[in-house]
């Protein structure tokens, strides 16, 4: 039996945590009782809709604001550290006993035990529409504070999976009883709750006086969801807010040597990349899809336009699967016309555009309203890029995104993704690239790809999943079914007087307990 405290399939980071000065204040006054709150207000990136944590993504905007609460997350260097779990115990493959905080307790004042815990995480296995992330779950036992979870098979990413937002223990009953209301305003165990939310532009939150850290010393937080990236600028410029997320590469130099300000900027764990249409014609030439990669300047979007690192696989190399070789598809317009060329793409009627059976090849370039300017400037880079090759591209930029990737009416569509949130190389290859699964939009498939998932699903030696991760990407790289273009730099702006501030990696959090307005 196996016994750990701080353990998990986690990344290894060369990275280092970048952690704002922070304290703590015990003697904070409540905020229903005091004129001198501490209060602040965040303009986050992303607008609201619903906040139960089981529906899509939606569990992020919890973890993010510091409303809610996994057994277990990831730290700022990506590895697993305890909350509402303080231990856990491996027995076997699958069978792992947690003990459960005895000081937790949920927004609306109910203790949490290890039945409250049972009973959140049955409620997420059973209804999360979230495939990529559920868990084999054969059996969970309450007793007192213990907790045993006993998997179908053996399951290596238990505690990943469990970090994942999806997982944040609610109060499974307020769930049942008023699902409407719970959608709207969850119940949780996080540092700040919810007062009153008004979708999609803001939710106002106040600090859980009952938090097992006893440690939160902010009041009330505000946080406005702006979805357009100078508008978040122009509100902390104008004071209107005190902590801005998702900030443009060139906004940031608008604030760094200011000392009005604190900027966190480093790598994190996002790729910016281009899905690609398998189903269309040209799309389906290995030929083709090798063009379009030499024919992207890369280094010019990372450098110019987005302030990143061009990406050169899924998974930045500051992760130990990530990989560490050149990019195989240097920029090279010679060599990509000359794929064309041998490929049987030519521009017989000399307008610049090539053909297919005497039709213009004219990409349906699809692009989400809220995707930001540095992905409409990119949009606009790779358009006149590939006009140097002979392929033409219309670039749609649109609201019903979803609706248009699902029903396949595109040939590329611009996608974030946060490869690694769990730590883990497996939840990135098997929710997009694997035959037939949900997130494998483009229809792609590949024989190896699917054994090397059916081999994650065994494999707890952390070197050998690593070994795993790469050896797929190197597939991905061959059969370019996506164009990976670079990965972004992370970066949070606040005023000087908000301290306590971490910048993860992952951008699953962004303010916790630590947080504190001087």
């Amino acid at each position: 039996m196996k016994k750990y405290k701080r353990l998990a399939i986690a990344a290894t980071m060369t990275v280092g945590l970048l952690l704002s000065a922070c304290g703590n204040d015990k003697n904070a006054t409540d905020s229903e009782k005091s004129s001198s709150d501490k209060q602040l207000t965040i303009a986050h990136f992303y607008e609201m809709k619903e906040l139960d944590p089981v529906i899509a993504w939606d569990g992020w905007n919890l973890s993010r604001m510091g409303i809610g609460e996994n057994l277990i997350q990831l730290d700022e260097n990506m590895n697993i550290k305890p909350v509402i779990a303080q231990e856990w115990e491996e027995q076997d493959t699958r069978t792992t006993i947690f003990t459960i905080r005895d000081d937790v307790t949920f927004h609306n004042g109910k203790a949490v035990d290890a039945e409250a815990v049972k009973a959140s995480l049955e409620r997420a296995i059973a209804t999360t529409d979230r495939e990529d992330i559920k868990i084999p779950v054969a059996t969970i036992e309450a007793q007192g504070n213990k907790l045993t979870i006993t998997t179908t098979e053996p399951f290596p990413t238990l505690l990943n999976n469990l970090a994942d937002p999806v997982y944040i223990i609610v109060d499974a009953t307020a769930a049942e009883q008023d699902e409407a209301k719970f959608k709207l305003h969850p119940i949780a165990t996080g540092p700040f709750k919810i007062e009153r939310f008004a979708p999609p532009m803001e939710m106002n939150l106040v600090k859980h006086t009952e938090h097992w850290s006893g440690a939160v010393a902010v009041d009330k937080v505000t946080v406005k969801g702006i979805a357009d990236d100078a508008t978040r600028v122009m509100a902390l410029q104008s004071g209107e807010v005190d902590f801005i997320t998702q900030v443009g590469a060139k906004d940031v130099q608008l604030f760094e040597g200011n000392e009005a300000y604190t900027v966190l900027r480093g790598p994190n764990l996002r790729v910016f990349q281009l899905g690609i249409n398998m189903r269309k014609p040209y799309m389906n030439d290995l030929a083709f899809r090798q063009a379009m990669a030499h024919a992207l300047n890369k280094e010019m979007y990372a450098e110019n336009l987005v302030k990143g690192t061009p990406a050169v696989g899924p998974f930045t190399k500051e992760l130990s699967f990530g990989y560490q070789g050149e990019d195989k598809y240097q920029y090279d317009v010679d060599k990509a016309n000359a794929l064309l060329d041998k490929a049987g793409f030519k521009d017989s009627d000399g307008n610049g555009i090539r053909e297919l059976d005497g039709e213009d090849i004219i990409l349906k370039y699809v692009l989400n309203t809220g995707h930001g300017n540095d992905a409409e400037n990119v949009a606009v880079a790779i358009q006149d890029d590939f006009k140097k090759v002979g392929i033409g591209v219309d670039v749609v930029l649109v609201e019903n995104f979803n609706d248009m990737v699902n029903n396949g009416d595109y040939d590329l569509v611009w996608e974030r993704w946060t490869s690694a949130p769990t730590a883990d190389p497996a939840y990135f290859i098997e929710a997009n690239y694997v035959t037939d699964a949900l997130g494998n939009k483009g229809n792609y498939t590949n024989a190896e790809i699917d054994k090397i998932v059916e081999a994650f699903h065994n494999e707890f030696d952390k070197e050998k999943r690593d070994a795993l991760g790469r050896e797929a990407t190197e597939i991905l790289l061959e059969d370019i079914p996506t164009l990976f273009m670079y990965y972004q730099e992370g970066t949070v702006i606040t005023k000087a007087n908000v301290t306590g501030i971490a910048r993860f990696m992952s951008e699953i959090y962004y303010i916790d307990e630590r947080v504190k307005v001087d």
